[in-house]
């Protein structure tokens, strides 16, 4: 019988060159195709933070049917406290923490003991909850506060619209002691006003926005800058102040003299205006700022970031409007159209092309 041996053909191999073309076209192909990922990401993201601003809106009509008035800005001194002088303790609470139970935050809004200054200790663990309606998954994520040294507050990517007049660190008092019985608002230690839909001690009817609710800001974002140092724990929306930082602490800020309000925005700066790191453009712009308004017309004031909406989303910011819708604004708005839309009752008229 004939011995037959079998032969098997060697297994083809991919030589140096033939690998190398290989990835790079795979190379060329994730280069192509990251960028398209990427952008779905964000789109659903900005979709993301397109609801959370509806449903802030929402809430803000439903406490505004129950109320008969949008929420209270923030609350500011307290006229009379127990055992503390007059226009002694600042209590801080902000509209977002009045809008909870409307966003399903009920339970974290029975935590709180809103007749208590925001800082006390019985508001210290609650103030640490977050609620996901306030945060933008574009965001950073700010990081936690040590609750030895610094009071709870949790992240929020969003801000109320505080309009042209600065009522967060100024009031109308021309005197060291609150109140000033010769300046506005003394029923209140002075602290009172505004021109958009949010202020200290006041709460805003639908009424009172003669300019269109369709033509008014209600919230927007107001998130943590692209280059917001490590340890930064701001945004944060539960406390309306004007705080030192980043860190909470005036004796080491990361960036020089940085100091910032916190859970409200103006349209006095400009949208995505940059962080002032060195404190030159807050001195400039509140060298002769007395009173709220006062700095208006003062042109370093378009460029005080910290008090701006701000956004991490391409291009600019979402809002949502008086009347519920939200919008995507262009940071490349006139800023004369900006600050119309930030009043309520101005008279402007702002057409939708122009932002």
């Amino acid at each position: 019988m004939e011995n037959r041996s079998i032969r098997r053909k060697a297994a083809g191999a991919f030589t140096l060159i033939e690998l190398l073309v290989v990835i790079a076209i795979i190379a060329v192909l994730i280069s192509l195709l990251l960028p398209a990922v990427q952008s779905a990401r964000e789109a659903a993201r900005r979709a993301q933070c397109v609801n959370n601003l509806k449903q802030m809106a929402l809430a803000s009509h439903n406490y505004e049917s129950t109320s008969g008035a949008f929420p209270m800005g923030n609350r500011a001194y307290a006229t009379t406290f127990p055992g503390a002088p007059t226009c002694n303790v600042y209590l801080g609470h902000s509209a977002f923490n009045y809008l909870l139970p409307f966003l399903e935050g009920g339970n974290t809004y029975n935590l709180f003991n809103l007749v208590r200054p925001y800082n006390s200790y019985s508001n210290t663990t609650q103030g640490l909850i977050k609620t996901s309606t306030y945060l933008c998954p574009s965001d950073s994520v700010a990081v936690e506060l040590d609750l030895v040294v610094f009071i709870g507050a949790a992240q929020n990517s969003y801000a109320m619209n505080r309009g042209r007049m600065e009522n967060i660190a100024f009031n109308w008092s021309s005197t060291s002691t609150l109140p000033d019985p010769n300046g506005q608002y003394a029923s209140t230690c002075n602290y009172g006003g505004g021109d958009g839909m949010f202020g200290p001690e006041e709460s805003v009817r639908i009424s009172a926005v003669t300019d269109g609710t369709s033509n008014t800001f209600l919230f927007g974002e107001m998130s943590r800058f692209k280059n917001e140092p490590a340890g930064s724990n701001f945004n944060f929306g539960n406390v309306t102040g004007n705080f030192v930082g980043p860190p909470w602490t005036a004796e080491n800020p990361t960036w020089a003299n940085d100091s910032r309000p916190t859970s409200g925005a103006f349209v006095v700066p400009k949208l995505n205006a940059p962080a002032d790191t060195t404190g030159n453009v807050l001195g400039s712009c509140f060298a002769t700022a007395v009173y709220p308004p006062d700095w208006i017309n003062v042109p370093a004031c378009l460029n005080l970031g910290q008090w701006a909406f701000r956004s991490l989303h391409p291009g600019g910011a979402n809002f949502a409007f008086a009347d519920g819708s939200v919008k995507f604004v262009k940071e490349s708005i006139n800023p004369q159209a900006y600050r119309a839309l930030g009043t309520r009752a101005m008279g402007e008229v702002v057409s939708a092309d122009q932002y």
